[in-house]
């Protein structure tokens, strides 16, 4: 018996959109992704292959299945979950396989877990690891370690915005986290909220152990704000090692400037000199302006529009 022609057509439709759930556009990005690992362990390599092979092909479904097979016989093979993340990567499909990891819940202290950020990383696949860490966020035992890993993600990347949505999801559970806290004082910074990064850099002074670099915080904040005498003794008091940062010696330089009619460069000289000695180009003259006529004008403007 002959099928109706219509009925024949629905047919290939209905079938057709099963095969063809995703664009074309992304059909060519799979079939050329160069990033699918092969695996060296005997007992996982014909099914890694069988993974790669369905990707590329475009059978998602069996691809999808296989990789989760294959995880689920071999939760502790890298590669395996290396090319699970991809394959989702590329398909877009991101909360398919959060979701993924989270019920899977790895411990914090998976050493299989461990080994895959750290290989994203070194491979620098970097959107896949804030995947990968988006996901983990949601793991009881991975919440801060992932909140500071894609705090510091963002903060590289410019997306002060995200990083400081971290950092607050951080400050929230450990109101003095030090690194969230230094965190939070380089995005004021960057936004110029002065009386902000003064309210940080007070936390930071107060919990601060590991690190006590935090002077340059009250010298910005205080500089900005037309505190000299104040950003000054901030920078008298900071640390050795502070002092030789460039970008903090640049700012002691200038709250002098302001400040003095003929300011006196003893106290930052061997400072320079450190900075000099790890690369820093600037010649002595230009640094300290004073010591020429020109830099004596540029210290006029300087004074003029601070005064």
């Amino acid at each position: 018996m002959k099928l109706p022609i219509n009925f024949c057509f629905i047919i290939l439709l209905a079938f057709g959109f099963e095969n063809c759930r995703y664009p074309i556009a992304k059909q060519d990005v799979i079939e050329s992704d160069t990033l699918f690992l092969e695996s060296t362990l005997p007992k996982t390599k014909e099914c890694n292959e069988e993974g790669i092979r369905f990707t590329k092909s475009i059978q998602l479904d069996q691809a999808a299945a296989t990789w989760d097979n294959c995880i689920l016989s071999n939760p502790n093979d890298v590669v395996l979950h290396l090319n699970r993340l991809r394959f989702y990567y590329l398909l877009d499909e991101y909360e398919v396989i959060k979701q993924k990891i989270a019920k899977e819940s790895p411990s914090r202290t998976s050493v299989t877990y461990q080994s895959i950020l750290k290989e994203l990383e070194q491979r620098l696949r970097l959107e896949e690891r804030v995947i990968l860490l988006d996901a983990l966020s949601r793991v009881k035992g991975w919440e801060l370690f992932s909140y500071e890993e894609l705090a510091n993600y963002y903060l590289q990347v410019g997306n002060f915005a995200f990083a400081e949505g971290y950092l607050n999801q951080i400050l929230e559970v450990v109101p003095f986290h030090e690194n969230a806290l230094y965190g939070m004082a380089d995005i004021q910074v960057n936004k110029g909220n002065w009386y902000s990064l003064l309210d940080y850099a007070k936390s930071l002074e107060v919990s601060a152990k590991k690190n006590k670099d935090f002077h340059f915080y009250f010298l910005k904040g205080n500089y900005e704000l037309g505190r000299y005498e104040i950003a000054l003794k901030w920078a008298e008091s900071a640390s050795e090692s502070e002092k030789t940062d460039i970008h903090f010696l640049e700012l002691w330089r200038d709250t002098l400037l302001v400040l003095k009619d003929n300011p006196k460069w003893d106290s930052l000289l061997p400072y320079y000199k450190k900075a000099k000695e790890k690369g820093y180009s600037v010649p002595e003259s230009v640094f300290f302006p004073t010591l020429s006529k020109e830099g004596k004008d540029i210290r006029k403007a300087v004074r003029s529009g601070r005064s």
